[in-house]
């Protein structure tokens, strides 16, 4: 069973770090990515089988800092959605112009600074609320 915590863990962290990197890899002009979406259904799937696992375990779960991260993940993964949906619908229609618009704000650019910032609030949640 500790194997299987740990292989969770492992892509849990993953996650969390596609998110993080794909928001700094685009930082210069933001937009949210298909691997950050992909990255925050990683982290809610996974987060809910730790959370099973948690359950079932001997030690004591903090429902609270549990009920706070599932929250926080699934603004994450809806925020990453509409992002994600907004981007595909803008590159369609870029690629409709023929790219005449290019100077055009990329309109999945303040979800792709709220997916980051809600990544590093959940961050923040599991080191130091107890």
């Amino acid at each position: 069973m500790e194997i299987l915590r740990e292989i969770l863990l492992t892509l849990h962290l993953l996650g969390m770090a596609i998110i993080v990197g794909g928001y700094f890899t685009v930082i210069r002009s933001p937009k949210v990515l298909p691997g950050m979406l992909h990255a925050s259904y990683l982290q809610l799937i996974t987060g809910l089988l730790l959370i099973g696992l948690a359950e079932m375990g001997d030690g004591e779960v903090n429902h609270m800092k549990i009920g706070i991260k599932l929250v926080v993940a699934i603004v994450i993964t809806v925020l990453a959605f509409i992002g994600n949906k907004k981007q595909k619908t803008f590159a369609a229609s870029a690629r409709a112009d023929g790219g005449a618009a290019t100077a055009v704000k990329n309109p999945s650019a303040t979800l792709a600074h709220l997916v980051f910032v809600f990544a590093i609030i959940n961050v923040i949640v599991a080191v130091f609320v107890h």
